[in-house]
């Protein structure tokens, strides 16, 4: 059954920030007036599964007001003036409760997180906070008590996840654009299920000061979007250093600029086997149709590239002690109410995420060090980072692998979740940066170079 359309009483407002700060410029709409609009439309949105906590729309408009007595001039307005947001509810806004999807564990935040107070100090407007994978776990948007977010295309289907609620927040229109996280894929997934771009900045280059964890060296704080340059707006606010991040780094410029006059790009893509066998028949004929207008394109396919450092990584996330992260991040909630109050799905993935002893742990992390040296010399070329033949400027792999409906995934939730993280999963673990339009992964630091690139595949003709 697919989703009725929604509508608001003040017309069809474009939340994009370009045409936001267009229509602010030209001063046709005001951010009360977009404040309004987005209430109107999240009262009439269908899907009441999106949000956990809202901000009154009382409040919201005060801040709106505020803004725009402040800022009364052109010149002085921050570059997120007026700009609606949301959050994932795995981030703390001071005064608001942080869930995480288990009400047995939500607190009240004292203080904002680094990056969305970044935000509100650029202009931005809170609306609220999202729905998500209970404790940031999974890939699908089922695994909430507070209900399951769908596909803005088809309610029948899961939104994605664990940014459940983030993903529709944008992609059903209420807001201009969602602070989410990413740690196996879970930017990526619901952004490409739901027709997003997302993007998983390289690590420690937006902070997670005020994000619980869900595995600390894996986690990042991710944008998602319905524009590019919306993206890359919010991007360039959100990325900066925090000493207070015991993994910040600082955001170096991009030392060699990727456009429509570079050199030609080598890409890399996963073997056909794999995608084959991974990909239902639908994801199948729309990646072999990308792999077509490529072929058109002025970028270049590695024939020689090794991809099974890829592939090694990509089974350590849930296949080694790595996945045991996720005790030590709530090892305090778990002493305390054990798993008798949390989703079932996720109480068994954290059952059966412990008993990893220390000898297994550094075995573990060997491994990950010996797979994320190998993916590196593919982009420098080959073992000795010096064959033409092997080396790519970027890695295109498929977004996903299906789209499930709910009652699928409901039938089948680990091995389906699993199955939707085939080619996410080793980005975080191997220190890439990564954008889904469809996903596209590359050596850390190219984040908007990235983006640039994904706006070129974006225009291709398929």
């Amino acid at each position: 059954m697919a989703a009725p359309p929604h509508d608001d009483a003040h017309g069809k407002v474009d939340l994009s920030i370009e045409n936001l700060r267009s229509q602010y410029q030209q001063s046709t709409l005001s951010p009360a007036e977009v404040v309004n609009v987005v209430y109107s439309r999240v009262s009439a949105y269908h899907d009441k599964a999106v949000w956990i906590t809202l901000i009154p729309q009382d409040d919201t408009l005060e801040r709106a007001n505020q803004l725009s007595t402040q800022y009364p001039e052109l010149a002085s307005r921050p570059p997120l003036y007026g700009i609606p947001f949301s959050v994932k509810d795995s981030i703390d806004v001071a005064g608001m409760p942080t869930t995480l999807a288990c009400p047995s564990y939500a607190y009240t935040a004292i203080t904002t997180a680094f990056v969305v107070q970044r935000i509100l100090d650029a202009g931005g407007i809170l609306i609220g906070k999202t729905n998500l994978d209970q404790f940031a776990t999974g890939l699908n948007g089922s695994r909430s008590p507070y209900g399951i977010p769908r596909c803005v295309h088809d309610s029948d289907y899961v939104s994605g996840g664990s940014s459940s609620g983030s993903v529709v927040s944008v992609a059903a229109d209420l807001v201009s654009f969602t602070v989410a996280t990413d740690t196996a894929g879970s930017t990526r997934v619901p952004a490409s299920l739901n027709g997003m771009v997302g993007l998983k900045p390289t690590l420690g280059t937006i902070s997670t000061v005020g994000l619980v964890p869900a595995c600390k060296t894996a986690d990042c704080v991710t944008v998602i979007a319905k524009t590019i340059d919306t993206t890359l707006v919010a991007l360039n606010v959100m990325q900066a250093y925090d000493e207070d991040d015991v993994y910040a780094r600082e955001v170096p410029p991009t030392p060699v600029p990727w456009d429509k006059s570079s050199p030609a790009l080598r890409y890399g893509l996963p073997p056909q086997d794999l995608v084959d066998t991974s990909l239902s028949p639908q994801y199948l004929d729309l990646f072999n149709r990308l792999l077509t207008a490529l072929r058109s394109t002025e970028m270049q396919l590695s024939l020689n590239m090794h991809y099974e450092p890829f592939a090694e990584a990509n089974a350590m996330l849930y296949g080694s002690s790595i996945v045991s992260q996720r005790i030590v991040a709530f090892k305090d909630y778990l002493d305390t109410h054990g798993y008798d109050e949390m989703h079932p799905v996720v109480a068994q993935i954290f059952s059966d995420s412990a008993g990893f002893d220390a000898v297994r742990a550094y075995e573990d992390i060997f491994s990950l060090a010996k797979h994320k040296r190998n993916a590196y010399k593919q982009f420098r070329g080959g073992p000795g980072g010096e064959d033409e033949n092997e080396r790519i400027d970027v890695l295109i792999v498929p977004s996903t692998s299906t789209h499930p409906t709910v009652d699928e995934m409901l039938a089948d939730p680990l091995a389906l979740n699993k199955r939707l993280g085939t080619f996410t999963h080793f980005v975080n673990l191997l220190d890439l940066c990564a954008v889904s339009v469809p996903v596209k992964a590359t050596w850390a630091r190219r984040d908007r170079d990235l983006l640039e690139l994904g706006r070129r595949m974006m225009e291709m003709e398929m």
